[in-house]
């Protein structure tokens, strides 16, 4: 669990206190979704209801065991003023947020009958065992996570923004901007370093705080948690 004494004294520390509660709420948000058990059919036919219905919800709290845990891990990175964990937990957030959206949007389209069932269990098997370190006859190759962040912005544009489906990309763009971040690109880099430009040297920041403009990118986790939140529970509504 959270410690939020530690988060709420790095948030005071830089006259942020009140930005505390976005992160309890949106914490609380995840942790009231929790199901410890998950029924399922030991067997059934390819694009049986109720394997679609099942394997869906089992999916759906896979994924929020691994949102809930990427949101803490980025805040405890956070205390400890560690911008590359912290950033790279973001990014896997928005990924599994792309996941519960590439699952919505399936679900959505099998709702309205623009696609066979079968396609969608199989779908969902992929997105349950899917990997790509090894793939063979028995193992589904995983989806890529851009193809993933690509639908939960149609599904997120659509449904939650009101718009087209087409007409809002805010994931991917928060996503490819994260990124930079997690590689060793300049975003990256940078915060390793200041510049003392009389002296022409570089000032490495070995054991320093975070400055203002990193500890900022926690906000991209009030962006990935609420619409993973809202994708959750519009899925319940369309399950076969």
């Amino acid at each position: 669990m959270l410690e939020y004494l530690l988060i709420r004294e790095a948030f005071e520390s830089r006259g942020k206190r009140q930005e505390v509660e976005e992160y309890e709420v949106a914490h609380s948000e995840l942790l009231a979704r929790i199901e410890t058990v998950c029924k399922a059919p030991p067997q059934g036919s390819w694009g049986d209801t109720r394997r679609i219905r099942e394997y869906s919800l089992i999916l759906r709290q896979v994924l929020l065991h691994r949102a809930i845990n990427l949101f803490e891990g980025a805040l405890s990175a956070l205390v400890l003023d560690n911008v590359y964990t912290m950033t790279l937990a973001i990014r896997g957030h928005f990924e599994t947020t792309g996941a519960m959206g590439y699952l919505h949007k399936r679900l959505e389209s099998l709702s309205s009958g623009h696609l066979d069932p079968e396609i969608i269990d199989r779908d969902i098997c992929t997105q349950l065992l899917g990997r790509r370190d090894r793939v063979g006859q028995d193992v589904p190759e995983a989806k890529q996570v851009l193809t993933l962040l690509e639908h939960v912005d149609k599904s997120v544009s659509k449904n939650i923004l009101g718009g087209t489906s087409k007409q809002f990309d805010i994931l991917t763009d928060c996503y490819a901007f994260l990124c930079e971040f997690s590689h060793p690109n300049f975003h990256s880099n940078s915060v390793a370093f200041d510049i003392d430009k009389q002296k022409r040297q570089f000032i490495i920041r070995h054991s320093e705080p975070m400055r203002d403009c990193e500890f900022n990118l926690a906000g991209y986790l009030l962006i990935s948690s609420p619409i993973f939140v809202d994708l959750f529970d519009k899925i319940g509504d369309i399950l076969p």
